[in-house]
């Protein structure tokens, strides 16, 4: 049986809700392993840890909750879409010292199928694996004012596999730490822009099909980033549908029209949260 550590992190109760959706649709496509969730918080009350730990044991898997305190993130830039937790993630070779690689998933998603092979893939010499973001053509220059090569060099930070045992070696959260708070007032995806300059020499680029954004299905420029096949194997069959971008692209949102949405309500239903 394989075992996949699974890390993900939440700020106030609205995003606990988030979470055990994306949580169930998890642990639904991965009732023939040992799934161990790692769930990074600060503020999450005691009963709602109890209510979300009781659906995850009910679902087959097993949960730990790991507090960071506000004063890990003093300094970093957390004012206006970014919160608190999405910086969460770069703390995980601390927080798990005894783990070699972990997946870190984003609250915004619904896993669809099996990621024993994404959880497999090899990962020496490399801190990361993550999927290219797609920008929007007004975004293109994003990564070249960050120092990057350009925009295919630039990931998207919410499906991220961690080689956790590599960055403890080179101390990628000390080097995380020390750009954001030095360079935060011209981070402005924050915590994804820090983890794409400091890890980024490092990243295995992964088939878009682990992380199936809106980009992805959406933007003609999808297919000159991982070319006309992966694109359309990408849609026809995601193994993670990530809803990315503004909060009206959120599954959630009332006025959401993304393709899934009605899944993601199916799932949510599940939850001891069941209303959007």
């Amino acid at each position: 049986m394989t075992t996949l550590d699974v890390a993900c992190a939440a700020e106030g109760a609205e995003y606990v809700a988030h979470s055990a959706t994306m949580l169930h649709s998890l642990l639904a496509a991965h009732s023939s392993e040992r799934v161990r969730v790692h769930y990074m918080h600060t503020d999450i009350g005691r009963r709602d840890r109890r209510t979300l730990a009781r659906m995850v044991r009910r679902l087959g898997g097993e949960i730990s909750f790991l507090s960071v305190p506000d004063r890990r993130v003093r300094g970093l830039p957390t004012v206006g879409f970014t919160r608190k937790a999405t910086w969460y993630r770069i703390f995980l070779p601390e927080l798990r010292p005894n783990l070699d690689r972990i997946l870190y998933l984003d609250s915004d998603l619904l896993v669809l199928d099996s990621l024993v092979p994404l959880w497999q893939t090899d990962l020496t010499g490399n801190w990361v694996a993550a999927v290219t973001n797609v920008f929007q053509d007004d975004h293109l220059d994003r990564p070249a004012e960050l120092g990057l090569a350009g925009p295919e060099a630039y990931f998207n930070a919410g499906v991220l596999l961690l080689n956790l045992a590599e960055m403890r070696d080179d101390a990628c959260t000390e080097a995380l730490l020390t750009f954001a708070v030095q360079e935060g007032e011209r981070l402005s995806w924050r915590d994804q822009d820090a983890l794409n300059v400091v890890l980024g020499s490092r990243r295995l680029e992964l088939h878009p099909r682990w992380n199936c954004m809106n980009s992805v299905l959406l933007f003609p420029r999808a297919a000159d980033v991982f070319g006309l096949e992966a694109v359309a194997e990408a849609r026809a069959n995601p193994a993670i549908r990530h809803f990315e971008g503004p909060e009206d692209n959120k599954p959630w949102h009332a006025a959401c029209e993304r393709d899934l949405r009605e899944l993601y309500l199916e799932h949510r239903r599940h939850t001891p949260w069941p209303g959007p």
